[in-house]
């Protein structure tokens, strides 16, 4: 039999090392000019080296069997992410194709709003959205919306922040990566995260009054947005075609919830109804989508860095490191480690936290499950470089920095404290759940 492995011994701390160096090459991708997949995707060279160890590890033929384990089990949940994703990301650009996000920023302006409206309004649109489309999509449409219509430079980084804080405000569904990762490792149902919506709400509400008090009220609001912006019409079919995406993701959730069919091939049965749909309005009304190209839309690049870290932190649990998040969790109060986590998410993705959280697998009730999920969604609100939202962010504004994101730590720290104070007052004074 092969020898034990322990996180001190050799192959632990090869494995650690190879995974400490990814993480920082992914922490420093913009020094680097590398794109944070590339090595992401080293990391699963962990796996290899797993396996050399087990190879010189003896002569008994089920030596193999823990790897064998480890990466069924690993490429399980990769699964349910990853289809997942692709399939949100694929409506996603087949509702962007029609112009259908563009048509409706467009609608917003019309209005009158101005500028103080435009701040709330897309803010509430943010937080309402997010949680199905995710934190991702939903920084991309109105981080470019308001670059395209915002006259002051301090404005469009104003309404930049509160985008990222209300999109990440979508953990109490499945806007956020974490949330989507708590749902497939079975901690909690679709249900459950509905809980936390008045927490996720009330973060997102703190953060927009100090926005608005102390700092949008020191703009001159009449002269913030430009006076004329082109005008953006839904393409033919894309009313329709919206209709159809709602009620397939609808749909989606409903066939979770009612009958246990998991939500990635719920999600999946809802996008073959949506290109089914595509191809009756090309047949009868003569309208081309070319799903081809939607398809080519889709991050990949994204979803290969899910391959790669979700892969990476597997290794580590195999070599014993991440029982030490689990000791962490049974020697502290579980609601405070996961207030840590939070704050670690600021400057460490909380993709890795929350995959560390799973695999470590410690023994927490559906609340302290949910709170996990919560504190390390919005904890990457904490700083720009923390969340998708936030990277996202920075590519399409190249002005949004890191520094920049600082100056509304105020409002940022009120997101963060007034959702995990709520969640305590829910959940651990008032036992509502």
């Amino acid at each position: 039999m092969s020898t034990p492995i322990i996180p001190f011994s050799p192959l632990g701390l090869i494995v650690l090392g190879v995974f400490v160096i990814g993480l920082a090459m992914i922490i420093f991708e913009v020094q680097l000019a590398m794109d944070k997949f590339k090595p992401a995707l080293m990391m699963m060279s962990s796996v290899a080296i797993i396996g050399i160890y087990y190879w010189f590890s003896g002569d008994d033929p089920e030596r193999f069997k823990p790897l064998i384990a480890m990466q069924a089990a690993t490429k399980e949940s990769l699964f349910g992410l990853i289809a997942f994703m692709a399939f949100m990301w694929m409506i996603v650009e087949i509702l962007n194709e029609r112009n259908v996000f563009a048509a409706m920023n467009h609608a917003l302006m019309d209005r009158g709003l101005g500028a103080r409206g435009l701040f709330w309004v897309m803010g509430l649109l943010c937080a309402l959205l997010s949680p199905f489309i995710s934190s991702l999509t939903t920084a991309m449409i109105f981080g470019k919306s308001i670059s395209n219509v915002s006259e002051n430079q301090r404005y469009t980084h104003l309404v930049l922040c509160n985008t990222i804080i209300s999109s990440n405000s979508g953990v109490w569904f499945i806007g956020t990566s974490t949330s989507l990762m708590v749902i497939l490792a079975d901690k909690v149902a679709m249900t459950d995260l509905l809980m936390l919506f008045p927490a996720a709400i009330f973060g997102w509400l703190m953060s927009a009054l100090v926005l608005d008090l102390f700092y949008l009220k020191k703009l001159d609001t009449s002269a913030l947005l430009k006076a004329n912006t082109a005008a953006e019409a839904i393409k033919p079919g894309g009313l329709s075609l919206a209709l159809v995406c709602a009620f397939a993701i609808i749909g989606a959730v409903v066939l979770n919830m009612v009958l246990h069919v998991d939500i990635e091939f719920a999600l999946g049965s809802g996008l073959g109804l949506i290109v089914m749909y595509i191809w009756v309005l090309g047949k009868k009304c003569d309208i081309a989508i070319n799903l081809d190209i939607q398809l080519q839309k889709v991050e990949w690049a994204t979803l290969m860095y899910y391959i790669g870290i979700i892969t990476g932190m597997a290794a580590l649990n195999h070599v014993g490191w991440l029982s030490y998040v689990r000791q962490l969790y049974e020697t502290l109060e579980p609601t405070w480690v996961n207030f840590i986590l939070g704050m670690v998410s600021s400057c460490i993705d909380n993709n890795l936290l929350e995959a560390a959280a799973i695999m470590s697998n410690p023994d927490l009730g559906v609340d302290q499950w949910m709170l996990n999920a919560m504190m390390v969604g919005i904890g990457g609100s904490l700083t720009v470089v923390g969340s998708s939202a936030g990277v996202m962010v920075m590519s399409i504004d190249k002005s949004y920095t890191f520094a920049t994101h600082l100056r509304f730590l105020p409002a940022v720290l009120a997101n963060f404290l007034g959702s995990f104070g709520f969640w305590y007052l829910q959940f651990e004074i008032l036992h509502w759940i």
